[in-house]
């Protein structure tokens, strides 16, 4: 089982953020701050991640975005934590697949919005 907490720079908004939690089906946790505008969604799986991430995109502007947290984009972090029954090993495969999948959707999506993301 893996773990994925997806930092999202939209934690002002509660229709938006409403929106991106139906986006990831059922997560574990949501923390909204709105002195960051960052809201850290805890997910299950790989699904859920690229749910919320797509909507996310559709969704938000950075341009717009103010804050007290850095951010790199609407989708700062997408890290994906290995728990009981899966290895770092199973986590790196998630993390490269979600990299691979979210290029393959770049073009797309450029062509709507600024995007940049950065793969760790």
């Amino acid at each position: 089982m893996l773990e994925c907490v997806v930092n999202i720079s939209e934690g002002r908004d509660q229709s938006l953020v409403a929106r991106l939690s139906q986006a990831c089906g059922h997560p574990l946790d949501v923390h909204v701050d709105a002195d960051h505008n960052r809201s850290v969604f805890t997910l299950i799986g790989t699904e859920a991640p690229r749910g919320l991430s797509v909507t996310a995109i559709e969704l938000l502007d950075i341009h717009a975005h103010r804050g007290e947290h850095p951010r790199l984009g609407v989708i700062d972090v997408v890290p994906f934590i290995a728990l009981e029954g899966s290895t770092h090993r199973d986590a790196l495969a998630a993390r490269n697949d979600y990299a691979e999948r979210s290029e393959e959707h770049t073009s797309e999506l450029q062509s709507r919005v600024d995007i940049s993301y950065a793969v760790f």
